[in-house]
């Protein structure tokens, strides 16, 4: 049922399926709707009664995917604090940027997380806490009542971070009715029901995650945590997969090209799977086909895709056999959802004729409300309408350039208008890691490219030196800076980095030199 904010729908998800699994973290491991309810209760009341959070306030979570976590997540919705879910091993100075950001007035993580926050002196003045220690606070229903129904459409739900051309990351701020919209939408298009059983592969602190865990736990489905040991172990993660029954599938395509790769989808594997969803980046046209002809007898294949900005899915595409009748390319955007309208527009904001290349500009009611305590980014993405002279009507402008099939409608990526890539599903700006590597001292000039080899995606770096380096010791510095999905798999070591005739480096130049063989 579609409420007015997050704190009330999961009320009634409670109330309609109370002893039915919510969390199934192990197939001896069950946490039900009600026990759920409970546990997020009582850190909700920790929150609000000893921590003196409310709307307008930020609370940070370390994402390891235990129980309390999600209890803090939910939580966090039900006293109207918005939450901002951290990578455990993301560097210090990363997180530092992060912090500094949002200003949280609590942060929540396991306690050797928060001790590594303490040593590095960049918590500011947050509490820090271990949640599993909020878990034992006696519930205080009445102030959680009240509290629910304080919070509106408007309030901040969560801030997802993701890559900044600056160095910094943004922080995009998603609201209560943002993610009621996704909530209802995924239920519709996916047909969840209640018997439905959902992988949460992503991480907490990745923008695909916001389905999983909304999806499941506010459609009354059953979500399965995996943990990063079982997503890196193919089978590890095959196995839980089969032994939880699991229906619905939501990943990057690098995650199944992986299991793909280690011959752990052989068609045997993951048959109670009904509906696999993947996005986040492209799928190789030849791996796709030999997914769908694996699966595609007795379960859906859906290609999502979606900004953070936007709840990260603003449309959904199932394919068919027509698909590979041409494997040149990726697959289709599809349709936008019907929440969404989708403008087309060229750089001087006119809206291009059907079957031309524009970048995609998103409206409707999942268009978020910005950066968070970033004016600067959020003016320049975040626009009024240019076709609407009459009321104000803001669009989220993707970068993603995109063209419009003049025989079926639907949409087709082109690329992008700027240096934004998407690398194993997260959304990078090729500038962060360039700037990062301009803070080492031993380096004069870099580039980072962006190379798509057998279907896998991969980062190179090529540099030039003021002083000598080697690539091992070059990538162990880097690692201090941003996380280790950021870290190039390849370094080039040049004299001079080639300039174009603006004088600046020259790309093209670059990517037919390291091109791969």
């Amino acid at each position: 049922m579609y409420l007015y904010n997050l704190a009330l729908s999961f009320e009634d998800v409670v109330r309609r399926h109370a002893d039915r699994v919510a969390l199934r973290p192990g197939v001896d491991d069950a946490v039900t709707y009600r026990q759920l309810d409970r546990l997020a209760a009582s850190v909700g009341t920790a929150i609000v009664t000893r921590f003196h959070l409310g709307p307008g306030d930020v609370a940070c979570i370390f994402g390891d995917k235990t129980v309390a976590t999600y209890a803090a997540i939910l939580a966090c919705s039900r006293a109207g604090v918005a939450y901002a879910v951290l990578d455990t091993d993301s560097p210090v100075d990363r997180l530092a940027r992060i912090l500094g950001t949002c200003q949280p007035r609590l942060i929540l993580g396991s306690p050797a997380s928060l001790d590594a926050l303490r040593s590095a002196g960049c918590a500011g003045t947050a509490a820090l806490v271990d949640p599993e220690r909020l878990l034992e606070t006696p519930p205080d229903a009445a102030a959680m009542s009240g509290r629910a129904r304080a919070i509106t459409g408007e309030t901040p739900a969560y801030i997802m971070y993701t890559s900044g051309s600056t160095g910094i990351p943004k922080g995009a701020v998603m609201t209560h009715a943002n993610v009621q919209n996704l909530v209802a939408w995924a239920r519709t298009t996916y047909d969840l029901v209640p018997e439905d059983v959902l992988t949460n592969a992503n991480a907490l602190y990745f923008d695909n995650s916001v389905f999983d865990l909304y999806a499941s736990l506010f459609n009354g489905a059953t979500l399965v945590p995996l943990t990063r040991a079982e997503t890196r172990d193919p089978g590890a993660l095959v196995a839980k997969v089969n032994a939880l029954a699991c229906t619905v599938w939501f990943s990057v395509p690098s995650l199944l090209i992986y299991l793909q790769t280690c011959k752990a989808l052989d068609g045997k594997n993951l048959r109670s799977v009904t509906r696999f969803i993947f996005g986040g980046e492209g799928y190789p046209k030849p791996k796709l086909k030999q997914l769908f002809d694996r699966y595609s007898e007795t379960a859906q294949l859906h290609n999502v895709y979606g900004p953070t900005e936007c709840t990260c899915i603003c449309s959904s595409y199932r394919l068919s056999a027509a698909d590979f009748e041409s494997m040149e390319g990726l697959p289709p955007l599809g349709e936008l959802a019907p929440n969404f309208e989708g403008l087309i527009l060229d750089e001087q904001d006119r809206a291009v004729p059907v079957g031309e290349v524009g970048e995609l500009c998103l409206l409707g009611p999942n268009v978020g409300k910005g950066y968070y305590n970033d004016p600067d980014r959020t003016a320049a993405a975040f626009r009024q309408n240019p076709l609407n002279p009459r009321f104000r009507e803001i669009m989220y402008r993707t970068g993603d350039l995109v063209r419009r099939d003049a025989a079926d409608g639907k949409l087709h990526i082109q690329g992008r208008k700027d240096n934004q890539i998407k690398h194993m599903g997260y959304r990078i700006e090729l500038d962060e890691i360039e700037t990062a590597l301009h803070r080492l001292d031993y380096v004069a000039q870099a580039a980072v490219l962006h190379q798509v080899q057998g279907g896998l995606s991969r980062l190179v770096a090529v540099v030039a030196l003021k002083s000598p380096a080697t690539d091992e010791q070059l990538r162990g510095d880097l690692r201090a800076l941003v996380p280790d999905y950021m870290i190039p798999s390849a370094v080039h070591f040049l004299n001079e980095l080639p300039k174009n005739a603006n004088g600046k480096v020259d790309r093209r130049h670059l990517a037919e030199q390291f091109a791969p063989r």
